[in-house]
Protein backbone atom coordinates (compact mmCIF):
# COMPACT_ATOMS: atom_id res chain seq x y z
CA UNK A 1 0.00 0.00 0.00
CA UNK A 2 1.62 3.68 -1.30
CA UNK A 3 1.05 6.51 1.66
CA UNK A 4 -0.29 9.25 0.85
CA UNK A 5 3.77 10.86 0.91
CA UNK A 6 4.86 8.24 -1.39
CA UNK A 7 2.09 8.94 -3.91
CA UNK A 8 2.39 12.52 -3.85
CA UNK A 9 6.25 12.06 -4.40
CA UNK A 10 5.27 9.46 -6.94
CA UNK A 11 3.30 12.26 -9.03
CA UNK A 12 5.33 15.49 -8.12
CA UNK A 13 8.00 13.42 -9.99
CA UNK A 14 6.40 12.46 -13.39
CA UNK A 15 5.36 15.94 -13.49
CA UNK A 16 9.04 17.23 -12.98
CA UNK A 17 10.35 14.84 -15.93
CA UNK A 18 6.82 15.51 -17.78
CA UNK A 19 7.99 19.28 -17.47
CA UNK A 20 11.85 18.70 -18.35
CA UNK A 21 10.54 17.29 -21.22
CA UNK A 22 8.65 20.01 -22.50
CA UNK A 23 9.94 22.98 -21.65
CA UNK A 24 14.18 22.73 -21.74
CA UNK A 25 15.96 24.36 -24.52
CA UNK A 26 12.81 25.26 -26.73
CA UNK A 27 14.81 27.44 -29.17
CA UNK A 28 16.86 23.93 -30.51
CA UNK A 29 15.04 23.29 -33.20
CA UNK A 30 14.14 25.96 -35.75
CA UNK A 31 10.82 27.63 -36.11
CA UNK A 32 8.41 25.37 -38.75
CA UNK A 33 6.70 27.56 -41.03
CA UNK A 34 3.16 26.43 -39.33
CA UNK A 35 4.68 27.68 -36.38
CA UNK A 36 6.20 31.05 -37.81
CA UNK A 37 2.24 31.70 -39.54
CA UNK A 38 0.53 30.93 -36.40
CA UNK A 39 3.18 33.58 -34.18
CA UNK A 40 1.64 36.43 -36.68
CA UNK A 41 -1.49 35.63 -36.42
CA UNK A 42 -1.01 35.91 -32.61
CA UNK A 43 0.29 39.26 -32.89
CA UNK A 44 -2.82 40.11 -34.83
CA UNK A 45 -5.07 38.96 -32.02
CA UNK A 46 -2.54 40.93 -29.52
CA UNK A 47 -2.32 43.93 -31.57
CA UNK A 48 -6.35 44.15 -32.30
CA UNK A 49 -7.93 41.89 -29.74
CA UNK A 50 -9.50 40.27 -32.71
CA UNK A 51 -8.53 36.89 -34.78
CA UNK A 52 -9.33 36.99 -38.61
CA UNK A 53 -10.56 33.48 -39.48
CA UNK A 54 -9.95 32.29 -42.66
CA UNK A 55 -12.13 29.00 -43.53
CA UNK A 56 -9.31 28.41 -46.35
CA UNK A 57 -6.48 28.48 -44.22
CA UNK A 58 -5.30 27.26 -41.22
CA UNK A 59 -7.54 26.46 -37.99
CA UNK A 60 -9.69 27.52 -35.30
CA UNK A 61 -9.10 30.80 -33.22
CA UNK A 62 -8.60 28.62 -29.51
CA UNK A 63 -4.65 28.49 -29.82
CA UNK A 64 -4.48 32.35 -30.69
CA UNK A 65 -6.98 33.30 -27.62
CA UNK A 66 -5.36 30.99 -25.17
CA UNK A 67 -1.95 32.53 -26.29
CA UNK A 68 -3.27 35.77 -26.15
CA UNK A 69 -3.93 35.66 -22.37
CA UNK A 70 -0.45 34.28 -21.86
CA UNK A 71 1.09 37.38 -23.80
CA UNK A 72 -1.15 39.86 -21.35
CA UNK A 73 0.23 38.19 -18.65
CA UNK A 74 3.75 38.09 -19.65
CA UNK A 75 3.37 42.08 -21.08
CA UNK A 76 4.06 41.09 -24.43
CA UNK A 77 2.27 43.55 -27.20
CA UNK A 78 4.06 42.89 -30.32
CA UNK A 79 5.46 40.24 -32.62
CA UNK A 80 9.39 41.00 -32.11
CA UNK A 81 8.15 40.49 -28.51
CA UNK A 82 7.27 37.00 -28.82
CA UNK A 83 10.45 34.31 -28.72
CA UNK A 84 10.14 30.30 -29.75
CA UNK A 85 10.50 29.67 -25.82
CA UNK A 86 7.15 31.94 -25.03
CA UNK A 87 5.21 30.23 -27.86
CA UNK A 88 6.01 26.79 -27.82
CA UNK A 89 6.05 26.83 -23.42
CA UNK A 90 2.07 27.89 -24.34
CA UNK A 91 1.58 24.48 -25.76
CA UNK A 92 4.01 23.26 -23.37
CA UNK A 93 1.28 23.85 -20.81
CA UNK A 94 -1.33 22.45 -22.79
CA UNK A 95 0.76 19.13 -22.64
CA UNK A 96 0.99 19.20 -19.02
CA UNK A 97 -2.75 19.70 -18.64
CA UNK A 98 -3.29 16.58 -20.84
CA UNK A 99 -1.29 14.63 -17.73
CA UNK A 100 -3.62 16.42 -15.24
CA UNK A 101 -6.92 14.68 -17.26
CA UNK A 102 -5.73 11.19 -15.61
CA UNK A 103 -6.33 12.12 -12.70
CA UNK A 104 -9.82 12.01 -13.47
CA UNK A 105 -9.90 8.59 -13.72
CA UNK A 106 -8.48 8.02 -10.11
CA UNK A 107 -11.54 6.08 -9.04
CA UNK A 108 -11.88 4.09 -12.46
CA UNK A 109 -7.99 2.65 -12.70
CA UNK A 110 -5.85 0.99 -10.66
CA UNK A 111 -3.60 3.37 -8.67
CA UNK A 112 -0.33 1.47 -10.63
CA UNK A 113 -2.46 1.44 -14.12
CA UNK A 114 -3.06 5.13 -13.01
CA UNK A 115 0.91 6.21 -12.48
CA UNK A 116 2.13 4.00 -15.25
CA UNK A 117 -0.66 6.02 -17.45
CA UNK A 118 1.08 9.32 -16.30
CA UNK A 119 4.61 7.90 -16.83
CA UNK A 120 4.10 6.97 -20.39
CA UNK A 121 2.35 10.03 -21.06
CA UNK A 122 4.73 12.02 -19.53
CA UNK A 123 7.74 10.79 -22.03
CA UNK A 124 5.95 9.77 -24.87
CA UNK A 125 7.88 10.65 -27.53
CA UNK A 126 4.47 12.26 -29.97
CA UNK A 127 3.12 13.66 -26.66
CA UNK A 128 6.54 15.71 -26.10
CA UNK A 129 7.33 16.62 -29.85
CA UNK A 130 4.21 18.13 -30.14
CA UNK A 131 4.06 19.92 -26.99
CA UNK A 132 6.96 21.55 -28.01
CA UNK A 133 5.16 22.63 -31.18
CA UNK A 134 3.55 25.89 -31.58
CA UNK A 135 0.29 24.65 -33.47
CA UNK A 136 -3.46 23.36 -33.16
CA UNK A 137 -2.82 19.75 -32.23
CA UNK A 138 -1.85 19.27 -28.76
CA UNK A 139 -4.80 21.61 -27.77
CA UNK A 140 -7.38 18.85 -30.43
CA UNK A 141 -6.00 16.25 -28.18
CA UNK A 142 -6.60 18.08 -25.06
CA UNK A 143 -10.30 18.86 -25.59
CA UNK A 144 -10.99 15.51 -27.37
CA UNK A 145 -9.55 13.27 -24.48
CA UNK A 146 -11.18 15.66 -22.12
CA UNK A 147 -15.10 15.37 -23.78
CA UNK A 148 -14.62 12.00 -23.27
CA UNK A 149 -13.74 12.18 -19.93
CA UNK A 150 -16.48 14.21 -18.88
CA UNK A 151 -19.16 12.27 -20.60
CA UNK A 152 -17.30 9.10 -18.77
CA UNK A 153 -17.66 10.76 -14.95
CA UNK A 154 -21.17 11.65 -16.64
CA UNK A 155 -22.22 8.19 -16.65
CA UNK A 156 -20.84 7.71 -13.57
CA UNK A 157 -22.38 10.30 -11.52
CA UNK A 158 -25.36 11.44 -13.15
CA UNK A 159 -23.88 15.09 -12.14
CA UNK A 160 -25.05 17.97 -14.55
CA UNK A 161 -21.32 19.89 -14.01
CA UNK A 162 -19.89 16.87 -16.18
CA UNK A 163 -22.37 17.98 -18.92
CA UNK A 164 -21.51 21.40 -18.62
CA UNK A 165 -17.88 20.47 -19.14
CA UNK A 166 -18.65 18.06 -22.12
CA UNK A 167 -20.31 21.10 -23.69
CA UNK A 168 -17.60 23.06 -23.48
CA UNK A 169 -14.97 20.65 -24.20
CA UNK A 170 -17.08 19.93 -27.61
CA UNK A 171 -17.21 23.49 -28.05
CA UNK A 172 -13.54 24.21 -27.63
CA UNK A 173 -11.98 20.86 -29.88
CA UNK A 174 -14.33 22.78 -32.75
CA UNK A 175 -12.77 25.57 -31.92
CA UNK A 176 -9.42 24.31 -32.02
CA UNK A 177 -9.65 22.55 -35.59
CA UNK A 178 -12.00 21.49 -38.48
CA UNK A 179 -11.00 18.00 -38.24
CA UNK A 180 -13.55 17.25 -35.15
CA UNK A 181 -16.35 15.74 -37.27
CA UNK A 182 -13.58 13.02 -37.38
CA UNK A 183 -13.50 12.49 -33.46
CA UNK A 184 -17.12 12.85 -33.42
CA UNK A 185 -17.60 9.85 -35.84
CA UNK A 186 -14.96 7.97 -33.54
CA UNK A 187 -16.38 8.22 -30.37
CA UNK A 188 -20.33 7.70 -31.84
CA UNK A 189 -18.77 3.94 -33.26
CA UNK A 190 -17.01 3.50 -30.22
CA UNK A 191 -19.98 4.19 -28.38
CA UNK A 192 -22.17 1.50 -30.71
CA UNK A 193 -19.31 -0.92 -30.64
CA UNK A 194 -19.86 -0.97 -26.40
CA UNK A 195 -23.52 -1.24 -26.76
CA UNK A 196 -24.15 -4.04 -29.86
CA UNK A 197 -21.38 -6.17 -27.97
CA UNK A 198 -22.23 -5.71 -24.21
CA UNK A 199 -25.81 -4.25 -24.14
CA UNK A 200 -24.59 -1.31 -22.03
CA UNK A 201 -27.81 0.61 -22.17
CA UNK A 202 -26.75 4.27 -21.23
CA UNK A 203 -27.96 6.81 -22.62
CA UNK A 204 -27.78 10.29 -22.37
CA UNK A 205 -31.41 11.85 -22.12
CA UNK A 206 -32.22 14.41 -25.28
CA UNK A 207 -33.14 17.41 -22.84
CA UNK A 208 -29.01 17.01 -21.84
CA UNK A 209 -28.05 16.63 -25.36
CA UNK A 210 -29.43 19.28 -25.85
CA UNK A 211 -27.99 21.00 -23.06
CA UNK A 212 -24.45 19.70 -24.76
CA UNK A 213 -25.68 20.67 -28.01
CA UNK A 214 -26.09 24.41 -26.88
CA UNK A 215 -23.38 24.72 -24.70
CA UNK A 216 -20.72 23.35 -27.55
CA UNK A 217 -22.65 26.35 -30.02
CA UNK A 218 -21.99 29.01 -27.13
CA UNK A 219 -18.53 28.01 -26.68
CA UNK A 220 -18.01 27.48 -30.61
CA UNK A 221 -19.76 31.43 -31.45
CA UNK A 222 -18.09 32.99 -28.87
CA UNK A 223 -14.51 32.20 -30.13
CA UNK A 224 -15.60 32.32 -34.07
CA UNK A 225 -17.51 35.98 -33.29
CA UNK A 226 -14.34 37.50 -31.52
CA UNK A 227 -16.67 37.25 -27.65
CA UNK A 228 -19.38 38.97 -30.35
CA UNK A 229 -17.14 41.85 -31.38
CA UNK A 230 -17.19 40.11 -35.08
CA UNK A 231 -20.64 38.58 -35.59
CA UNK A 232 -21.10 38.74 -39.59
CA UNK A 233 -18.06 36.88 -39.45
CA UNK A 234 -18.94 33.83 -36.82
CA UNK A 235 -20.50 31.38 -39.38
CA UNK A 236 -17.03 31.23 -41.28
CA UNK A 237 -16.81 27.66 -39.83
CA UNK A 238 -18.98 26.65 -41.71
CA UNK A 239 -17.19 27.51 -45.09
CA UNK A 240 -14.22 25.87 -44.13
CA UNK A 241 -15.63 22.11 -45.05
CA UNK A 242 -15.66 22.34 -49.09
CA UNK A 243 -12.01 23.34 -48.97
CA UNK A 244 -11.08 20.65 -46.19
CA UNK A 245 -13.43 17.57 -48.28
CA UNK A 246 -11.41 18.71 -51.40
CA UNK A 247 -7.78 18.54 -49.52
CA UNK A 248 -8.62 15.52 -48.50
CA UNK A 249 -9.62 13.75 -51.67
CA UNK A 250 -7.51 15.43 -54.28
CA UNK A 251 -3.79 14.85 -55.11
CA UNK A 252 -1.69 16.83 -53.25
CA UNK A 253 2.24 17.19 -51.22
CA UNK A 254 0.35 15.90 -48.06
CA UNK A 255 -0.99 12.52 -49.66
CA UNK A 256 0.53 9.95 -48.30
CA UNK A 257 -0.19 6.03 -48.80
CA UNK A 258 -2.47 4.38 -46.40
CA UNK A 259 0.45 2.46 -43.97
CA UNK A 260 1.88 6.38 -43.59
CA UNK A 261 0.94 6.17 -39.87
CA UNK A 262 2.05 2.92 -39.68
CA UNK A 263 5.59 4.00 -40.77
CA UNK A 264 6.12 6.61 -37.83
CA UNK A 265 4.96 4.40 -35.22
CA UNK A 266 7.55 1.43 -36.81
CA UNK A 267 10.40 3.70 -38.39
CA UNK A 268 12.24 1.01 -39.79
CA UNK A 269 12.85 2.63 -42.83
CA UNK A 270 13.48 6.21 -42.06
CA UNK A 271 16.73 4.00 -39.14
CA UNK A 272 17.54 1.62 -37.92
CA UNK A 273 18.01 2.46 -34.13
CA UNK A 274 17.04 0.28 -31.55
CA UNK A 275 15.94 3.05 -29.01
CA UNK A 276 13.17 4.40 -31.65
CA UNK A 277 11.32 1.66 -31.33
CA UNK A 278 9.52 2.58 -28.17
CA UNK A 279 6.32 3.86 -29.24
CA UNK A 280 6.42 0.44 -31.75
CA UNK A 281 6.34 -1.64 -28.59
CA UNK A 282 3.66 0.55 -26.91
CA UNK A 283 1.64 0.10 -30.45
CA UNK A 284 2.20 -3.72 -30.23
CA UNK A 285 0.80 -3.80 -26.56
CA UNK A 286 -2.22 -1.57 -27.20
CA UNK A 287 -3.03 -4.07 -30.34
CA UNK A 288 -2.27 -7.19 -28.39
CA UNK A 289 -5.01 -6.16 -25.93
CA UNK A 290 -7.41 -6.66 -28.57
CA UNK A 291 -8.49 -10.53 -27.20
CA UNK A 292 -9.01 -8.22 -23.79
CA UNK A 293 -11.08 -5.94 -25.07
CA UNK A 294 -13.20 -7.88 -26.72
CA UNK A 295 -13.93 -11.15 -24.12
CA UNK A 296 -12.72 -10.02 -20.48
CA UNK A 297 -15.49 -8.46 -18.14
CA UNK A 298 -13.56 -6.88 -15.72
CA UNK A 299 -11.94 -4.38 -17.70
CA UNK A 300 -13.16 -0.83 -17.05
CA UNK A 301 -15.92 0.22 -19.49
CA UNK A 302 -13.80 3.96 -20.35
CA UNK A 303 -10.63 1.49 -21.30
CA UNK A 304 -12.47 -0.36 -23.45
CA UNK A 305 -14.23 2.95 -25.00
CA UNK A 306 -10.77 4.12 -25.65
CA UNK A 307 -9.32 1.05 -27.29
CA UNK A 308 -12.16 1.27 -29.96
CA UNK A 309 -12.03 5.22 -30.24
CA UNK A 310 -8.14 4.98 -30.71
CA UNK A 311 -8.49 2.28 -33.08
CA UNK A 312 -11.75 3.71 -35.44
CA UNK A 313 -9.66 7.15 -35.51
CA UNK A 314 -6.68 5.32 -36.36
CA UNK A 315 -8.13 3.82 -39.29
CA UNK A 316 -10.29 6.70 -40.48
CA UNK A 317 -7.28 9.20 -40.55
CA UNK A 318 -5.10 6.24 -42.45
CA UNK A 319 -8.24 6.39 -45.08
CA UNK A 320 -7.86 9.70 -46.17
CA UNK A 321 -5.16 10.16 -48.46
CA UNK A 322 -4.01 14.05 -46.66
CA UNK A 323 -1.72 12.92 -43.71
CA UNK A 324 0.45 14.52 -41.52
CA UNK A 325 2.33 12.92 -38.92
CA UNK A 326 0.45 15.26 -36.10
CA UNK A 327 -2.56 14.22 -36.69
CA UNK A 328 -1.40 10.63 -35.10
CA UNK A 329 -1.06 12.27 -31.70
CA UNK A 330 -4.62 12.18 -30.99
CA UNK A 331 -4.47 8.30 -30.81
CA UNK A 332 -2.19 8.57 -28.44
CA UNK A 333 -3.50 8.82 -24.80
CA UNK A 334 -5.67 6.31 -25.80
CA UNK A 335 -3.05 3.54 -26.77
CA UNK A 336 -1.05 4.86 -23.72
CA UNK A 337 -4.19 4.29 -21.03
CA UNK A 338 -5.47 1.20 -22.95
CA UNK A 339 -1.48 -0.16 -22.71
CA UNK A 340 -1.13 0.51 -19.41
CA UNK A 341 -4.43 -1.50 -18.37
CA UNK A 342 -3.29 -4.71 -20.04
CA UNK A 343 0.44 -4.03 -19.00
CA UNK A 344 -0.74 -4.18 -15.13
CA UNK A 345 -3.88 -6.31 -16.05
CA UNK A 346 -1.42 -9.51 -17.11
CA UNK A 347 1.23 -8.82 -14.42
CA UNK A 348 -1.77 -9.00 -11.82
CA UNK A 349 -2.85 -12.24 -13.81
CA UNK A 350 0.07 -14.04 -14.33
CA UNK A 351 1.31 -12.99 -10.97
CA UNK A 352 4.77 -12.50 -12.25
CA UNK A 353 5.61 -8.96 -10.79
CA UNK A 354 8.89 -9.03 -10.27
CA UNK A 355 9.55 -9.67 -14.37
CA UNK A 356 6.44 -7.53 -15.08
CA UNK A 357 8.06 -4.26 -13.24
CA UNK A 358 11.35 -5.25 -15.08
CA UNK A 359 9.23 -4.74 -18.24
CA UNK A 360 8.03 -1.46 -17.28
CA UNK A 361 11.10 -0.49 -16.39
CA UNK A 362 12.63 -0.97 -20.19
CA UNK A 363 9.42 0.05 -21.90
CA UNK A 364 9.97 3.16 -19.94
CA UNK A 365 13.45 3.26 -20.39
CA UNK A 366 13.02 3.02 -24.39
CA UNK A 367 10.17 5.68 -24.61
CA UNK A 368 12.77 8.16 -22.11
CA UNK A 369 15.33 7.30 -25.01
CA UNK A 370 13.00 7.85 -28.16
CA UNK A 371 11.62 10.47 -27.10
CA UNK A 372 15.20 12.44 -26.31
CA UNK A 373 16.16 11.35 -29.48
CA UNK A 374 13.47 12.81 -30.88
CA UNK A 375 13.25 16.04 -28.88
CA UNK A 376 17.04 17.11 -28.47
CA UNK A 377 19.66 14.57 -30.54
CA UNK A 378 17.87 14.08 -33.43
CA UNK A 379 14.92 17.14 -33.57
CA UNK A 380 15.89 17.90 -36.80
CA UNK A 381 17.04 14.33 -38.37
CA UNK A 382 15.43 12.70 -41.19
CA UNK A 383 15.15 9.68 -38.34
CA UNK A 384 12.75 11.36 -36.61
CA UNK A 385 9.49 10.79 -38.60
CA UNK A 386 7.76 14.01 -36.48
CA UNK A 387 10.46 15.88 -38.61
CA UNK A 388 8.25 16.77 -41.50
CA UNK A 389 8.10 20.10 -43.51
CA UNK A 390 10.41 21.34 -40.82
CA UNK A 391 13.20 23.98 -41.76
CA UNK A 392 16.66 22.71 -41.18
CA UNK A 393 19.22 24.21 -38.99
CA UNK A 394 20.78 25.98 -41.92
CA UNK A 395 18.04 28.40 -41.10
CA UNK A 396 20.35 29.51 -38.40
CA UNK A 397 23.35 29.75 -40.50
CA UNK A 398 21.43 32.11 -43.06
CA UNK A 399 19.98 34.26 -39.88
CA UNK A 400 23.14 34.41 -38.11
CA UNK A 401 25.32 35.27 -41.27
CA UNK A 402 22.62 38.51 -42.36
CA UNK A 403 22.32 39.74 -39.25
CA UNK A 404 26.01 40.00 -38.50
CA UNK A 405 26.18 42.07 -42.00
CA UNK A 406 23.15 44.52 -40.65
CA UNK A 407 25.16 44.83 -37.74
CA UNK A 408 28.70 46.31 -39.27
CA UNK A 409 27.15 47.90 -42.46
CA UNK A 410 23.14 48.88 -41.75
CA UNK A 411 24.54 52.65 -41.10
CA UNK A 412 27.18 52.64 -44.24
CA UNK A 413 24.54 51.30 -46.82
CA UNK A 414 21.06 51.33 -47.40
CA UNK A 415 20.70 47.47 -46.41
CA UNK A 416 17.98 45.71 -47.84
CA UNK A 417 16.92 41.95 -48.52
CA UNK A 418 15.03 40.38 -51.29
CA UNK A 419 13.50 37.03 -50.49
CA UNK A 420 11.60 35.08 -53.42
CA UNK A 421 10.24 31.62 -53.71
CA UNK A 422 7.72 30.24 -55.79
CA UNK A 423 4.35 29.71 -54.00
CA UNK A 424 5.09 31.84 -51.40
CA UNK A 425 6.93 29.06 -50.23
CA UNK A 426 10.00 30.81 -48.01
CA UNK A 427 8.31 30.28 -44.73
CA UNK A 428 9.81 30.78 -41.83
CA UNK A 429 11.98 33.69 -42.62
CA UNK A 430 9.67 36.05 -42.23
CA UNK A 431 9.39 35.10 -38.45
CA UNK A 432 13.11 34.90 -38.16
CA UNK A 433 13.79 38.37 -39.68
CA UNK A 434 10.86 40.06 -38.12
CA UNK A 435 12.58 42.64 -36.80
CA UNK A 436 14.59 44.07 -39.75
CA UNK A 437 13.09 46.46 -42.07
CA UNK A 438 13.49 46.82 -46.02
CA UNK A 439 12.42 43.17 -46.26
CA UNK A 440 10.59 41.76 -49.31
CA UNK A 441 9.41 38.73 -49.90
CA UNK A 442 7.99 37.47 -53.44
CA UNK A 443 6.74 34.44 -54.96
CA UNK A 444 8.35 35.22 -58.56
CA UNK A 445 11.78 36.95 -59.47
CA UNK A 446 10.96 41.22 -59.45
CA UNK A 447 12.28 43.42 -62.00
CA UNK A 448 14.30 45.86 -59.24
CA UNK A 449 15.75 42.39 -57.59
CA UNK A 450 18.96 44.05 -58.67
CA UNK A 451 18.41 46.49 -56.12
CA UNK A 452 18.78 44.35 -53.52
CA UNK A 453 22.08 43.67 -51.05
CA UNK A 454 21.11 40.24 -50.10
CA UNK A 455 18.83 37.52 -52.01
CA UNK A 456 17.59 34.30 -50.83
CA UNK A 457 15.89 32.33 -53.64
CA UNK A 458 14.57 28.89 -54.36
CA UNK A 459 16.88 27.00 -56.90
CA UNK A 460 13.94 26.76 -59.24
CA UNK A 461 14.00 30.45 -59.85
CA UNK A 462 17.73 30.96 -60.25
CA UNK A 463 18.00 30.81 -63.86
CA UNK A 464 15.28 33.73 -63.92
CA UNK A 465 17.26 35.45 -61.27
CA UNK A 466 19.98 35.22 -63.72
CA UNK A 467 18.39 37.09 -66.58
CA UNK A 468 16.84 39.72 -64.89
CA UNK A 469 20.07 40.91 -63.56
CA UNK A 470 22.53 40.04 -66.31
CA UNK A 471 20.17 39.66 -69.78
CA UNK A 472 17.59 42.59 -69.44
CA UNK A 473 19.49 45.62 -68.32
CA UNK A 474 21.39 47.79 -70.41
CA UNK A 475 25.26 46.96 -70.54
CA UNK A 476 27.03 48.56 -67.44
CA UNK A 477 23.99 49.28 -64.97
CA UNK A 478 24.12 44.98 -63.43
CA UNK A 479 25.19 44.48 -60.50
CA UNK A 480 27.34 41.57 -59.42
CA UNK A 481 26.16 38.82 -57.19
CA UNK A 482 28.22 36.48 -55.44
CA UNK A 483 27.05 33.40 -53.53
CA UNK A 484 27.40 34.15 -49.46
CA UNK A 485 28.20 30.97 -49.06
CA UNK A 486 30.51 28.27 -50.13
CA UNK A 487 28.34 25.08 -49.52
CA UNK A 488 24.82 24.64 -50.77
CA UNK A 489 21.76 25.34 -48.15
CA UNK A 490 18.28 23.44 -47.59
CA UNK A 491 15.84 25.25 -46.09
CA UNK A 492 13.99 22.02 -45.91
CA UNK A 493 15.13 18.45 -46.65
CA UNK A 494 14.95 18.46 -50.64
CA UNK A 495 14.14 22.21 -50.92
CA UNK A 496 17.58 24.19 -51.43
CA UNK A 497 17.90 27.52 -51.07
CA UNK A 498 20.70 30.18 -52.76
CA UNK A 499 21.92 32.79 -51.17
CA UNK A 500 23.60 35.83 -53.63
CA UNK A 501 25.35 38.62 -52.01
CA UNK A 502 25.82 42.16 -54.08
CA UNK A 503 29.31 42.26 -54.78
CA UNK A 504 30.29 45.76 -53.33
CA UNK A 505 28.31 44.96 -50.19
CA UNK A 506 30.24 41.92 -49.31
CA UNK A 507 33.46 44.25 -50.29
CA UNK A 508 32.26 46.78 -47.84
CA UNK A 509 31.50 44.56 -45.16
CA UNK A 510 35.16 42.86 -45.54
CA UNK A 511 36.85 45.96 -44.75
CA UNK A 512 35.25 46.86 -42.13
CA UNK A 513 34.65 43.88 -40.18
CA UNK A 514 39.18 43.79 -40.87
CA UNK A 515 39.15 47.18 -39.23
CA UNK A 516 37.19 45.81 -35.91
CA UNK A 517 33.66 47.63 -37.01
Amino acid sequence: MISNRNRTFIVLSIFIIAALFRFIDLSSRPMHGDEAINAFKLSAVVETGQFDYKPTQHHGPILYFTSYLFSVFHGLNHLEDFSEEFLRSITGFIGILLLGVGFIFTKSLQNNILYLTLVLMAVSPSLVFYSRFFIHEIFVVFFSLGMIVSLYQYFKTKKSLWIVLTGIALGCLISAKETWPIFMIAMGSAATIIYLYKSEKQFIPLKHCLTIAGIAFTTTFLFYSDFFRDINNSTDIFRAYNPYLERASSEGIHNHPWYFYLNIIFPFSASGNWCHLGESLLFLIYILSFPMMLYSKNQPKVVKFLFWYSLILFIVFSAIPYKTPWNILSIMPGIIIVSANTIISQINKLNEKILGNIFIVLLCGLLFLQSYSYNFKNDTHPSNPYFYAHPTKDIFTIDSKIRSMTNIINNEINFSIFIIATGDDYWPFPWYLRDMDNVGYWNHVPHDVGLASIILISSDLTDNLAKIIYENVEPGLSSLFIPLFEEMLVLRPGIEINVYVKKDVYDLFERLSSNGR
